[in-house]
């Protein structure tokens, strides 16, 4: 727990969480809690190309990623596990009913960076507020 937060913060809902995708093996599912209907619903999906990469550095970069999603800044420090540096692209849509596509990239210092995921988010999750990923 962290003892910054109020009391009252420790019961809200956070407006993103993620889940391990059960269909499809080094993937995750990324929910949007919807007032209206009380409940989560699925808005993207986080999936590792990168085969090499280790399951809990994986997930540790999505828990880092939904955090940001939620406007937080309390990152887990994995760098103890890896002297690789993320970088990432967000690739232009094309049309209104696809959607933001990111493609996250590792570089260990040498040649040239290795694509490591792909983020998919349904078009309009961050139209509406002032957040940016």
């Amino acid at each position: 727990m962290n003892f910054n937060e109020s009391f009252n913060d420790q019961g809200e809902k956070p407006r993103f969480i993620y889940k391990r995708n059960p269909l499809t093996e080094n993937a995750f599912q990324i929910f949007e809690f919807k007032e209206e209907k009380s409940d989560y619903e699925p808005v993207g999906d986080y999936t590792l190309i990168d085969l090499d990469e280790d399951a809990e550095i994986t997930e540790k970069k999505v828990m880092n990623l939904v955090t940001l999603m939620n406007g937080k800044k309390n990152l887990i420090d994995f760098t103890s596990l890896t002297s690789e540096r993320i970088l990432f692209n967000v690739v232009n849509e094309s049309t209104e009913d696809e959607a933001q596509k990111v493609i996250f990239r590792t570089f260990d210092g040498e040649g040239v960076s290795k694509e490591n995921a792909v983020l998919n988010l349904e078009k309009g999750v961050f139209e509406d507020e002032k957040t940016s990923i």
